[in-house]
């Protein structure tokens, strides 16, 4: 934006410093947020002083602790801190690192060169207002926690992000019909249908799904500790009697690829990062299954009509097997890991043994499957 030109009183000055004619004094406008500053009336002093506020300003500098005289922390730094400090202890699940990791790069993007101190409510709101409801309440929350741990330590007076408004999410995605979820499927690579096949028979989450290894096949059971409620729920540790329509899936996820996981692909090319970073190469990470699910539905075309927003992803099959559960008249609540008054607990005090969630998968997946 082309500042406006200035008037008589201030030509001559630098650039943000203006000549306050009716006392005599000049102060200094910061051009992030348009706070002003009193420079006192000694011309020279104030010149001075705004040439070095411009240069620092310009240069990405602690652009608060110039101005005030005190060190002030650079917001991308304290995140780095938040990061590598803050999050580690709270053994999070890798899907959840993975969605903060995208968050964090959007927060360094909107805040770079802004010190803790210096974001306000407005910067804030008017990142948020830019993205979906969902998206915008995960960031706002995220932001939320980050500034209490930054005022805990002095580095802020309040929590700007406490002071926005929540967005209300309205649910636009629609649930998979039989006929769908089948066209979706016949369109998918082997590796797929098996997620989805697991995902029928067992009605785990997609990290859990792909988590599941052959070796977790033994004594007649699959057993299965649910990423996400782990620490929450006593129903998060379930093994699976391996019934025969869960052993016919298991089955089919035996290939020629030496894999340890039962869902698993040979990747077009390997890249040393990557293969540095997984488990085992022929992993699957969630966002690829994500990604593959929603290139099967397209090509299917099976939801002619629905919005992008309606459109069910791989989450939804879960749902899906839920209600098949429910139509046969089955319980789904031990199959889904819901907790239930009557459960054991598995953290009690000093880490009790673990007790396991027994679950009988017998859904029929004949009409999906084939």
């Amino acid at each position: 934006m082309v500042p406006r030109p200035r008037n008589k009183s201030n030509k001559g000055l630098p650039q943000n410093l203006y000549l306050d004619d009716r006392r005599g004094t000049y102060r200094y406008r910061r051009p992030t947020d348009g706070k002003w500053f009193q420079f006192g009336t000694d011309r020279m002093k104030a010149v001075d002083a705004a040439k070095q506020l411009n240069l620092a300003f310009m240069q990405g500098s602690d652009l608060v602790g110039t101005v005030l005289g005190e060190s002030a922390e650079l917001f991308t730094a304290f995140l780095t801190h938040y990061e590598e400090k803050v999050l580690p202890p709270r053994e999070l699940a890798p899907g959840t690192l993975g969605l903060y990791a995208v968050h964090f790069r959007r927060f360094r993007k909107h805040f770079h060169g802004k010190a803790v101190d210096q974001i306000t409510i407005r910067m804030i709101a008017e990142m948020l207002d830019e993205l979906t409801p969902r998206t915008a309440n995960q960031c706002r929350a995220l932001l939320i926690d980050i500034f209490n741990h930054a005022a805990a330590k002095g580095l802020c007076p309040d929590n700007p992000a406490a002071n926005t408004i929540s967005r209300i999410e309205k649910k636009a995605r629609k649930r998979h019909t039989i006929e769908g979820l089948k066209a979706i499927r016949e369109k998918s690579p082997a590796w797929l249908q098996n997620a989805i096949d697991l995902a029928l028979i067992t009605a785990q989450r997609r990290t859990d799904i792909l988590a599941m290894k052959f070796e977790d096949q033994r004594d007649g059971y699959l057993y299965v500790i649910q990423q996400k409620t782990a620490k929450a729920s006593d129903a998060a540790w379930i093994r699976f009697k391996v019934t025969d329509e869960l052993q016919r899936v298991i089955s089919r996820c035996r290939d020629n690829i030496v894999s340890p996981f039962l869902v698993h692909r040979r990747p077009d090319r390997k890249k040393q990062k990557q293969a540095e970073t997984k488990e085992h190469w022929t992993k699957i990470e969630e966002r690829y299954l994500t990604r593959a699910f929603k290139e099967a539905r397209e090509t299917a075309d099976c939801y002619k009509g629905w919005k992008e927003e309606e459109m069910p992803g791989f989450h939804e099959v879960r749902a899906m097997s839920l209600h098949l559960y429910k139509k046969a008249g089955k319980d789904g609540q031990k199959i889904a890991g819901h907790a239930s008054e009557e459960m054991t607990k598995n953290y009690q005090k000093d880490h009790a043994e673990v007790v396991w969630s027994e679950a009988i998968p017998d859904l029929d997946i004949s009409e999906i499957a084939g």
